[in-house]
């Protein structure tokens, strides 16, 4: 039950304060449109490039030289190059960007880095590499450019140790360019190579033994002397034949490459930022929730009574009814409905109050009872007068006094002349027979109005005297209800000068105007003045809270099911 009545409140609250939502929401989501207004467009395009992972080199490169490249961070370190500040200063050089105006001085460089979008293709060795810039043409150029850029320094990269073999190989003249191509892996590995340096090495030897035996001109020195020579040429020729081997495998590499591009960039065919739709519906959003917000906070400081649990939970005062807002057009009167052939809310809801006042007055049925309220304008005046009118429909002597001598409006409600009053009465030495010809007839059966009469310029001094009594008990003696219109509480006491003499009050609060802490003070005079209050009326209700909605929506049901009965009889 707890949750359903918090439910309820909640769907009140949102009804009552739909437009601050709705003007919210609507001043947000013009702002959005104004601000997309501004936002310059931003085109994106991307060159897809393929980066393979690199091979290790052939046997034939230098150990000493062999790159590992078959570590997990080989494709994110090839991501970073592709925004490294050196590759972004040629490419920005290379398109001399310095005097566009997007990405000219100063800090271009940095500009252009925060332009590249490196994107991976998930699960494949595809890369985007994306340009966001304000000219779609523009995004392409350098998107390409900076791919073609990236292929040609990877190539340069990756061949970086067989240039320099190639170099050292290309420069190897001499003696000590041999003893350079000795220690090559390529030379080492050959194995006709080694056979002839084994042959050569066991010749020394021979020659080394001859010359020992043999003079230098013996023949035998001379043969072993004359094969030397010639195992040395050809182990020279050799040599120099897998060296041309290294060189020409080193500069097949430099045509080889393990990056290129896939797909170059096109035009975009639109722009990427601002994304008309998201900032629509995020103005929309967004301002609904602002305006939810602003709405439960304006809840959360209104401290109006709309609720019945509100006069019950913050006033501490037992609640009547809720009387519905209603327009009168001109020269119609204030209770009509009433008097109307066919049931209404308005009227409904003055004969609900009229039963429950007989209920909290049960002890006192003859008794008078005073209606005020808070403030001015809560329309305490038009509760006096359809509350009277209401009882005048049940009872043959009713009687409504203006007691507002500072204000009347009573004779204005009911049309009739305000010539002689209540003033008069209370002014002159007239006993009170003279209230015979004071008390007038409106147009409601059963129903007698005693005006204000002409209004005094001492309305506190007139409500002190002793004829006010006199005039309460000729009044209960003659009329089975008396209802007094008083003023408001604050801010004169006219009211509690009544309240000497009249114990019961009917206190009116106008639904969302005056503040809990004024109607709370003014039901404390009230109270220690010794005046009853016999309950709380919220007037000029408003469907938009669910409190008086589904007040409304029972009591209209409840008169369709009538009316549907009584035509079926």
């Amino acid at each position: 039950m707890n949750e359903t009545s918090e439910s309820i409140d909640y769907v009140g609250l949102l009804l009552r304060r739909r437009w601050v939502i709705a003007g919210v929401t609507l001043l947000i989501f013009l702002s959005s449109l104004a601000l997309l207004s501004t936002q310059i467009p931003i085109y994106l395009t991307s060159a897809l490039v393929l980066i393979e992972r690199e091979r290790d080199s052939a046997a034939n490169t230098p150990s000493a030289g062999a790159i590992e490249r078959s570590r997990d961070d080989y494709y994110l370190t090839q991501y970073k190059l592709l925004r490294s500040y050196t590759l972004l200063e040629n490419l920005y050089k290379k398109l001399a960007l310095a005097s566009d105006p997007e990405f000219g001085e100063p800090n271009g460089v940095l500009k252009l880095q925060s332009a590249v979008a490196v994107r991976p293709v998930v699960g494949t060795r595809l890369v985007n590499v994306g340009i966001s810039s304000q000219s779609p043409k523009r995004a392409m150029d350098i998107s390409n450019a900076l791919a073609t850029l990236f292929v040609e320094q990877n190539l340069e990269n990756q061949l970086y140790l067989s240039q320099e073999v190639l170099k050292a190989l290309q420069a190897g003249t001499g003696g000590g360019g041999r003893q350079a191509y000795e220690m090559l892996p390529a030379l080492v590995n050959n194995k006709l190579i080694q056979d002839l340096k084994s042959q050569e090495a066991e010749l020394l030897r021979q020659i080394a033994e001859a010359s020992q035996r043999y003079t230098d001109k013996h023949p035998a020195v001379q043969t072993l002397r004359t094969s030397y020579q010639l195992l040395k040429a050809r182990l020279e020729v050799e040599t120099d034949k897998a060296v041309s081997g290294l060189k020409t495998e080193l500069s097949g590499q430099l045509r080889a490459n393990n990056a290129r591009v896939v797909d170059p960039a096109r035009l975009p065919l639109g722009p990427v930022r601002p994304n008309r739709r998201l900032f629509i519906l995020g103005g929309l959003i967004g301002g609904l929730g602002l305006g939810l917000v602003v709405a439960f906070l304006l809840d959360f400081m209104d401290q109006t009574i709309r609720q019945q649990d509100q006069v019950e939970r913050d006033l501490k005062q037992s609640f009547l009814a809720f009387i519905p807002h209603s327009s009168t057009p001109k020269g119609i009167s204030s209770y009509a409905d009433l008097l109307a052939p066919t049931q209404s809310l308005s009227s409904e809801a003055f004969r609900n109050l009229r039963t429950m006042v007989d209920f909290a007055h049960v002890s006192a049925v003859s008794a008078p009872v005073l209606v005020t309220s808070t403030v001015q304008e809560e329309g305490k005046s038009h509760v006096a007068t359809n509350l009277a009118v209401a009882y005048s429909q049940l009872h043959p002597r009713v009687l409504l006094i203006d007691g507002d001598l500072r204000r009347p409006s009573l004779h204005k409600k009911f049309n009739i002349s305000s010539g002689r009053g209540l003033s008069n009465f209370l002014a002159s030495s007239d006993d009170l027979r003279g209230l015979d010809g004071m008390i007038q007839d409106g147009d409601v059966p059963n129903l007698k109005i005693l005006p204000c009469g002409p209004r005094p310029p001492n309305p506190s001094e007139l409500l002190n005297t002793p004829k006010i009594p006199a005039l309460l008990a000729w009044a209960c003696e003659r009329f089975d209800r008396v209802i007094v219109d008083c003023p408001p509480i604050f801010p004169v006491s006219d009211t509690i000068l009544w309240g000497r003499h009249i114990r019961h009050a009917i206190f009116v609060v106008r639904y969302g105007k005056t503040r809990t802490p004024a109607i709370r003070e003014a039901a404390r005079r009230l109270d220690v003045s010794g005046i009853k209050n016999l309950g709380v009326v919220i007037n000029a209700a408003t469907a938009g809270g669910l409190s008086y909605a589904y007040y409304g929506h029972y009591q209209y049901q409840y008169y369709k099911a009538y009316k549907e009965e009584e035509a079926v009889r």
